[in-house]
Protein backbone atom coordinates (compact mmCIF):
# COMPACT_ATOMS: atom_id res chain seq x y z
CA UNK A 1 0.00 0.00 0.00
CA UNK A 2 1.09 3.55 -1.34
CA UNK A 3 -0.19 5.83 1.59
CA UNK A 4 0.11 9.56 1.90
CA UNK A 5 -1.30 11.80 4.76
CA UNK A 6 -2.96 15.71 5.02
CA UNK A 7 -2.67 17.08 8.16
CA UNK A 8 -4.04 20.82 9.19
CA UNK A 9 -4.07 22.03 12.64
CA UNK A 10 -7.12 22.23 15.18
CA UNK A 11 -7.02 23.48 18.84
CA UNK A 12 -4.50 22.07 20.83
CA UNK A 13 -3.28 19.00 18.02
CA UNK A 14 -4.13 17.87 14.32
CA UNK A 15 -6.50 16.50 11.96
CA UNK A 16 -4.76 14.16 10.07
CA UNK A 17 -6.38 12.18 7.09
CA UNK A 18 -4.75 9.05 5.75
CA UNK A 19 -5.22 7.92 2.17
CA UNK A 20 -4.34 5.26 0.40
CA UNK A 21 -3.44 6.20 -2.94
CA UNK A 22 -1.95 2.80 -4.06
CA UNK A 23 -4.73 2.05 -7.18
CA UNK A 24 -7.87 4.44 -6.46
CA UNK A 25 -7.40 6.93 -3.55
CA UNK A 26 -9.59 6.01 -1.12
CA UNK A 27 -9.63 7.83 2.75
CA UNK A 28 -8.09 5.12 5.48
CA UNK A 29 -8.98 7.67 8.09
CA UNK A 30 -9.41 10.74 9.52
CA UNK A 31 -8.77 11.72 12.94
CA UNK A 32 -7.80 14.13 15.82
CA UNK A 33 -4.33 13.72 17.10
CA UNK A 34 -2.17 15.47 19.49
CA UNK A 35 0.51 15.68 19.56
CA UNK A 36 1.86 15.09 15.98
CA UNK A 37 4.62 13.29 16.21
CA UNK A 38 3.02 9.42 16.84
CA UNK A 39 1.16 10.05 13.96
CA UNK A 40 4.27 10.11 11.73
CA UNK A 41 5.22 6.48 12.41
CA UNK A 42 3.03 4.98 10.24
CA UNK A 43 4.38 4.10 6.55
CA UNK A 44 3.48 7.35 4.86
CA UNK A 45 4.72 8.10 1.51
CA UNK A 46 4.29 12.28 1.81
CA UNK A 47 3.20 14.15 4.65
CA UNK A 48 1.55 17.44 3.95
CA UNK A 49 0.57 20.03 6.32
CA UNK A 50 -0.70 23.04 6.05
CA UNK A 51 1.90 24.84 8.50
CA UNK A 52 5.06 26.47 7.93
CA UNK A 53 8.06 24.90 7.75
CA UNK A 54 11.04 26.69 6.30
CA UNK A 55 11.19 30.03 8.16
CA UNK A 56 13.08 33.21 7.27
CA UNK A 57 15.61 34.96 9.48
CA UNK A 58 14.13 38.39 8.04
CA UNK A 59 12.51 39.00 4.80
CA UNK A 60 9.22 37.91 4.39
CA UNK A 61 8.98 34.31 2.54
CA UNK A 62 8.75 34.06 -1.45
CA UNK A 63 6.50 31.71 -0.81
CA UNK A 64 3.87 33.24 0.73
CA UNK A 65 3.65 36.29 -1.30
CA UNK A 66 3.71 33.72 -4.30
CA UNK A 67 0.59 32.05 -2.85
CA UNK A 68 -1.49 34.94 -1.77
CA UNK A 69 -0.34 36.08 -5.48
CA UNK A 70 -1.93 33.00 -6.52
CA UNK A 71 -5.15 33.34 -4.59
CA UNK A 72 -6.17 36.90 -5.50
CA UNK A 73 -8.80 38.10 -4.69
CA UNK A 74 -8.56 36.11 -2.01
CA UNK A 75 -4.86 36.49 -0.63
CA UNK A 76 -5.20 37.04 2.81
CA UNK A 77 -5.99 33.30 3.08
CA UNK A 78 -2.20 33.16 3.51
CA UNK A 79 -0.80 34.51 6.57
CA UNK A 80 2.77 35.63 6.93
CA UNK A 81 4.92 33.01 8.38
CA UNK A 82 6.96 34.42 11.74
CA UNK A 83 10.43 34.66 11.72
CA UNK A 84 12.33 31.94 13.30
CA UNK A 85 14.00 34.37 16.04
CA UNK A 86 9.89 34.61 17.47
CA UNK A 87 9.34 30.61 17.72
CA UNK A 88 10.82 30.91 21.45
CA UNK A 89 8.29 33.61 22.18
CA UNK A 90 4.95 31.32 22.08
CA UNK A 91 3.83 31.84 25.81
CA UNK A 92 4.67 36.05 25.87
CA UNK A 93 3.04 37.62 22.73
CA UNK A 94 5.06 41.46 23.71
CA UNK A 95 8.54 39.36 23.95
CA UNK A 96 7.60 37.48 19.96
CA UNK A 97 6.62 41.10 18.81
CA UNK A 98 9.59 42.70 19.92
CA UNK A 99 11.79 39.64 19.13
CA UNK A 100 9.75 39.95 15.34
CA UNK A 101 10.36 43.46 14.76
CA UNK A 102 14.35 43.38 16.02
CA UNK A 103 14.81 40.92 12.68
CA UNK A 104 12.31 41.77 10.48
CA UNK A 105 10.70 45.08 11.08
CA UNK A 106 7.47 44.19 11.57
CA UNK A 107 5.61 43.07 14.49
CA UNK A 108 3.18 39.74 15.13
CA UNK A 109 -0.48 39.68 14.74
CA UNK A 110 -1.92 37.53 17.18
CA UNK A 111 -3.36 34.72 14.54
CA UNK A 112 0.25 34.20 13.55
CA UNK A 113 1.41 34.29 17.93
CA UNK A 114 -1.45 31.74 17.90
CA UNK A 115 0.20 29.40 15.84
CA UNK A 116 3.93 29.57 17.04
CA UNK A 117 3.42 26.56 19.14
CA UNK A 118 2.55 24.75 16.58
CA UNK A 119 4.79 25.64 14.51
CA UNK A 120 7.67 24.95 16.91
CA UNK A 121 6.35 21.32 17.21
CA UNK A 122 6.53 20.78 13.49
CA UNK A 123 10.12 22.39 13.57
CA UNK A 124 10.87 19.81 15.63
CA UNK A 125 9.69 17.44 13.33
CA UNK A 126 10.92 19.15 10.30
CA UNK A 127 13.73 16.88 9.59
CA UNK A 128 11.79 14.03 8.64
CA UNK A 129 11.73 14.55 4.96
CA UNK A 130 8.42 13.59 4.23
CA UNK A 131 6.97 17.09 6.01
CA UNK A 132 6.14 18.61 3.05
CA UNK A 133 3.85 22.52 3.52
CA UNK A 134 1.32 22.72 1.67
CA UNK A 135 -2.00 25.27 2.34
CA UNK A 136 -5.36 23.85 1.41
CA UNK A 137 -7.06 27.26 -0.01
CA UNK A 138 -4.21 26.64 -2.83
CA UNK A 139 -4.87 22.96 -3.37
CA UNK A 140 -8.55 23.54 -3.35
CA UNK A 141 -7.38 26.66 -6.21
CA UNK A 142 -5.92 24.02 -8.14
CA UNK A 143 -8.61 22.02 -8.02
CA UNK A 144 -11.03 24.13 -8.78
CA UNK A 145 -9.04 26.34 -11.66
CA UNK A 146 -9.09 29.30 -9.88
CA UNK A 147 -9.62 30.67 -6.37
CA UNK A 148 -12.57 30.09 -4.39
CA UNK A 149 -14.73 32.59 -3.72
CA UNK A 150 -16.70 30.91 -1.42
CA UNK A 151 -15.44 31.88 2.28
CA UNK A 152 -15.03 27.96 4.15
CA UNK A 153 -16.76 28.86 7.42
CA UNK A 154 -19.68 29.16 5.31
CA UNK A 155 -22.41 26.48 4.65
CA UNK A 156 -21.75 27.52 0.51
CA UNK A 157 -17.95 26.95 0.93
CA UNK A 158 -17.99 23.58 2.71
CA UNK A 159 -20.42 22.30 0.22
CA UNK A 160 -17.88 23.39 -2.90
CA UNK A 161 -15.21 22.25 -1.25
CA UNK A 162 -16.16 19.15 -0.44
CA UNK A 163 -17.93 18.21 -3.81
CA UNK A 164 -14.57 18.88 -5.28
CA UNK A 165 -13.08 16.93 -3.09
CA UNK A 166 -15.54 14.30 -4.21
CA UNK A 167 -13.81 14.42 -7.83
CA UNK A 168 -10.94 12.45 -5.83
CA UNK A 169 -12.50 10.46 -3.14
CA UNK A 170 -16.03 9.93 -4.71
CA UNK A 171 -17.13 8.07 -1.76
CA UNK A 172 -16.00 10.57 0.89
CA UNK A 173 -18.70 10.99 3.44
CA UNK A 174 -19.38 14.36 5.06
CA UNK A 175 -15.93 14.63 7.19
CA UNK A 176 -16.22 15.32 10.52
CA UNK A 177 -13.81 18.24 11.97
CA UNK A 178 -15.60 21.17 10.28
CA UNK A 179 -13.31 22.73 8.48
CA UNK A 180 -10.56 21.37 9.51
CA UNK A 181 -11.54 17.81 8.25
CA UNK A 182 -11.64 19.18 4.61
CA UNK A 183 -8.50 21.18 5.05
CA UNK A 184 -6.69 18.09 6.02
CA UNK A 185 -8.01 16.05 2.93
CA UNK A 186 -6.96 19.02 0.57
CA UNK A 187 -3.64 18.34 2.23
CA UNK A 188 -3.28 14.95 1.75
CA UNK A 189 -4.75 15.39 -2.36
CA UNK A 190 -1.49 17.91 -2.31
CA UNK A 191 0.87 14.87 -0.66
CA UNK A 192 -0.69 12.14 -3.46
CA UNK A 193 0.52 15.07 -6.48
CA UNK A 194 3.59 15.69 -4.81
CA UNK A 195 4.17 11.08 -4.89
CA UNK A 196 3.10 11.66 -8.71
CA UNK A 197 5.14 14.51 -9.43
CA UNK A 198 1.85 16.54 -10.29
CA UNK A 199 2.65 19.17 -7.24
CA UNK A 200 2.64 22.46 -7.76
CA UNK A 201 5.72 24.18 -6.01
CA UNK A 202 5.88 27.69 -5.27
CA UNK A 203 8.05 29.92 -5.62
CA UNK A 204 8.68 28.14 -9.43
CA UNK A 205 12.04 28.00 -9.62
CA UNK A 206 15.13 27.36 -7.24
CA UNK A 207 13.79 26.97 -3.72
CA UNK A 208 14.80 28.82 -1.31
CA UNK A 209 16.40 27.49 2.10
CA UNK A 210 16.45 28.72 5.54
CA UNK A 211 19.26 29.33 8.16
CA UNK A 212 18.78 25.34 9.38
CA UNK A 213 18.81 24.31 5.63
CA UNK A 214 15.02 23.59 5.38
CA UNK A 215 13.27 24.68 2.16
CA UNK A 216 11.30 27.73 2.06
CA UNK A 217 8.18 26.90 -0.58
CA UNK A 218 4.42 26.06 -0.19
CA UNK A 219 3.28 22.73 -2.39
CA UNK A 220 0.22 21.76 -3.40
Amino acid sequence: MVAVAGVDGRRGGWVVATVDITSSPRLESLEYVAPLRPALAADLAIIAIDMPIGLSDDAPRTCDMAARKLLQPHGSRVFPAPPRAALAHANDYAAACEAALSVSGKSLSKQTWNLLGAIAEVDALADDPRLVECHPEMAFALMNGHPLDEKKKTPAGRDVRLELLRRWLPDLADPAYGDDGLDALACAWSAARIVTGEAMTLPHGEVPRDAVGRPMRICA
